[in-house]
Parts: C-alpha cells; structure tokens; sequence
C-alpha cells in the first residue's frame, strides 16, 4: 500500500511564532515523519514567522513547500494545499496544534487495516498554557453510523486531527472557499456521496482550549453559521428544515458572552 503522507498546514499574521515553532517540533518528533510539509500563507506574514519556517525548512528531514498565497480564508488555503500535495494521505494541522508523536503512525495503520475507509480523525486534548496540562478531551463518535448521526448538528470529525485520501477530497470537490466550518462541509458532502468516515479513540492531537472559545463567538461568527448551513443544504447532506434548527441553537450560542460560553463547552460538548 502506498502510505505515503503529506501535512497540509495553514498560517496567518495573527498567529504566534513560539507556537507555530511547538508545531513543527511536534512534527519533527513523530515516530512516523511525513513524506512532505506543505505550508499555505499570506504574503504578509511578520518576519518572526517567516524566520520560523525558513528554520523548519531548514531543519527538516523531508519536504517542506512554502507557498505564499493571496489571503482569501482557510477553505481557499486548504484547497490550495490539497492541490498542491503529492502523497497518497493528507493530515491536517493548523500552526497553534501540536501533534501526539504517534498521530500518523497511527492513522496509516489504521487505513491499512480499514482500506475502504476515505477519512480518519480521532480525539483531541485541550490545554490551557501547557500542552502536558489536558483540562478536557473532545471525545467524537468512531462508528460511521454515529458520525452520520452526529452530523445533522455537529461536526463529528475534529479537524486538527484530520487524515484522508487526497483523491477522495478532490473527487467530491475538495475544500470549498467558505470563511467558516469549511471542514463540517467538506465531511457532510462526503457523506452526501456514500463516503467512508471514522475515528479512533485515542488523543491524536492537542489544541489551545482559550483560542477555541474566542474563535467561536461574535456577530461576525454568526453569520457565518447562516452561509455553512447554506453550504451543506447545498451538498445535499440535509435540507433547509435542520439547518433552520441548527441555526436556532447556534447562532444564540455565538452571541453568549465567552464566560457563559466557556462553561457551555466544558459543561456539554467536552469530557
């Protein structure tokens, strides 16, 4: 079986270069290094950054291809960076996670053992300040029955833990260039076309649980929930009566103010 695998990793002027640098420490300690690093951002990006990387590049024992694009949000990066992958497998990260040292090992061995299936994540583990310190663990189904249920109002595959078939992603159409939940879309119109989706329980990946929060609230967010749900009546996924519904629950949820909203997510959606 062909295994070999690319990380498609996006970044923007905002993010941190000591984090963005615990990024690509974690990739160079996996026990399985990827065959190449693609890594998508904006030609503005600050020179602490840029240092970061040509680092990285530098360091790194595989390929790493450093492509500036104009910014026109994540689902423009991620289509870019599918495109321009050369493996068989694509994992997702993004510059603020870290990587478990066995995420792809693992993730390989399990499409060795489950070769129909397109798309594998698993749980991540969210932090405070520092990445030993897990204050809860985003659980996600790992059955297809149960991510199908799942998805008619939640996205059931944890992004920064994400692997699959590059050829499967662009079958369907790869990342559409939505500014928000471009990765929920993308699973549902995968399941629209009789994909094969799951999940392994085990922490794959760690994430910032404040940078979480703050992401998921605002006028601006809210919106945006109204043009994802569009996108996946669109897919065919589901039609305009559970997006009406899921619209209902989220958008008040955008708006709560981030206290109320931190105890929502640490009270309902985490373990």
């Amino acid at each position: 079986m062909d295994t070999t695998v690319s990380v498609v990793m996006t970044t923007y002027s905002g993010d941190d270069h000591a984090e963005l640098r615990d990024c690509f420490t974690s990739l160079l300690e996996q026990k399985r290094q990827p065959d190449e690093v693609i890594i998508v951002r904006g030609y503005n990006l600050p020179s602490e950054l840029v240092k970061v990387i040509a680092e990285f590049e530098m360091n790194a024992p595989f390929s790493v291809n450093d492509i500036t694009i104009d910014e026109q949000g994540r689902g423009h990066a991620r289509r870019v960076g599918v495109e321009r992958a050369t493996s068989k497998f694509i994992a997702i990260i993004d510059a603020d996670d870290i990587a478990c040292p066995n995420r792809l090992s693992r993730q390989l061995e399990y499409f060795d053992v489950n070769p129909s299936t397109d798309v594998v994540g698993g749980y991540i583990g969210e932090f405070e300040t520092e990445s030993a310190d897990i204050t809860s663990v985003r659980e996600v189904p790992t059955e297809l029955d149960d991510i199908k249920k799942m998805s008619y109002y939640r996205c059931p595959i944890n992004h920064p833990t994400v692997m699959f078939r590059r050829d499967t992603v662009l079958d369907v159409g790869n990342y559409r260039e939505i500014e928000y939940g471009e990765d929920y879309e993308l699973w549902c119109r995968l399941l629209a076309n009789g994909k094969k989706l799951a999940n392994i329980p085990e922490t794959l990946a760690k994430v910032r649980a404040t940078d979480l929060i703050t992401r998921r609230q605002g006028r601006e967010i809210a919106r945006r929930e109204v043009q994802l749900q569009y996108a996946i009546v669109q897919s065919g996924f589901y039609g305009w009566g559970i997006a009406f519904v899921n619209l209902c629950i989220r958008i008040p949820i955008r708006l709560i103010p981030k206290q109320y909203l931190k105890r929502i997510y640490r009270k309902l959606l985490r373990s």
